[in-house]
């Protein structure tokens, strides 16, 4: 396997240096919060026009000012699903982390703000024997298929939603998954619509990279199909998603439909004993009578229907855990498949 360095350490440097006297090609894990630029340019020799995208988080800035190619390092974004906590049951909540990769001659980097180290979280990476090229591919599709692990988190949503929309019952629960995998489906077309657009490109550069050991195989572009399909399902689930707003609304002019139903009754009954007829007003003679019937009465009525309408149309609190919570009770009922959590790798030092 290639070897794997985190950090710049004293001990961190000193590996990297051997390997590099070595020619032996690694992959180095960096957080841009614990090291500098003047660290990264003395420890791997980067150049300054290639460390400013490299080190440029900044939502503002346009993925395409992220990507840098000059013959000698190709820097570009990427986005990996990484775990943020487990929800009742046992299912991990996965949430995107910017990642910058550099690809150079003699290393492979990933820069993140932020986030645990990557090395320990993607699995599948590279077995011996296998060329440069592969180990910069076998990186990207590590972190592609934590994408797809976050994507089938939402599918599996979706799919319980849609088994439980005939049900009336706890709609509000519905409606709070609702709109968090409505959330992360917008985040993650948004962090991997670029990557798609920009990725042809990124293939092509990577192969001219001087030094970078050439391969007969078309790795690259494997990831630029890859990507290509993750969008593709991500527009799907989002079409599903707005099957399920329809049948959402639907649900609502039902609660409306209900409230009128009870009403159109009530209205009949006030406006027939509305009428002057002698019995009822003999009887309604005193002022306690007129306050009860006529205005305690209808006020009481009135702030029923309020707490019950206010109740079901509250704004549901954000539970980021809710996708969870689904995809455990779909478990748990026997329906689908709790999908395949991210294991760690093995690393080697």
């Amino acid at each position: 396997m290639a070897e794997i360095v985190q950090g710049l350490g004293g001990t961190a440097r000193e590996r990297i240096d051997s390997l590099r006297r070595a020619g032996r090609f690694f992959w180095i894990d960096l957080s841009a919060d614990e090291v500098t630029s003047d660290e990264m340019r003395d420890a791997l020799g980067i150049t300054p026009h290639a460390l400013g995208p490299l080190l440029e988080f900044g939502r503002e800035t346009p993925p395409s000012r992220k990507f840098h190619a000059d013959g000698e390092h190709v820097v570009f974004p990427f986005t990996a699903f990484l775990e943020a906590e487990a929800a009742e049951g046992g299912v991990v909540r996965l949430e995107p982390l910017s990642v910058h990769v550099l690809v150079h001659g003699d290393y492979v980097l990933t820069v993140h703000r932020g986030g645990p180290p990557l090395p320990p979280l993607l699995s599948g990476y590279t077995p011996a024997g296998r060329s440069e090229q592969y180990v910069v591919y076998a990186v990207l599709d590590a972190m592609l298929a934590t994408a797809f692990d976050a994507l089938n988190n939402v599918q599996l949503a979706i799919e319980g939603l849609q088994l439980a929309s005939a049900e009336i019952v706890g709609a509000r629960v519905r409606m709070g998954t609702l709109r968090e995998a409505s959330r992360r489906l917008a985040t993650m077309r948004r962090q991997l619509g670029p990557q798609q657009g920009i990725f042809e490109r990124i293939g092509q550069e990577i192969g001219q990279v001087s030094g970078l050991e050439p391969d007969s195989e078309h790795y690259f572009d494997r990831i630029h199909e890859q990507l290509n399909r993750l969008v593709d399902a991500i527009d799907a689930a989002s079409d599903s998603m707005a099957q399920l707003v329809d049948l959402r609304l639907n649900e609502t002019i039902y609660w409306l439909t209900v409230v009128a139903t009870i009403f159109l009754p009530l209205t009949f009954l006030t406006g027939f004993f509305g009428m002057n007829f002698g019995w009822l007003i003999r009887r309604i003679d005193t002022v306690a009578a007129f306050a009860l019937l006529g205005v305690g009465l209808p006020l009481l009525l009135a702030v029923l229907t309020y707490l019950v309408i206010q109740r079901r149309g509250s704004p549901v609190p954000r539970d980021p855990n809710s996708i969870e919570r689904a995809i455990g009770a779909l478990a748990r009922a026997g329906v689908g498949a709790v999908p395949r959590l991210v294991k760690p790798m093995a690393r080697s030092r």
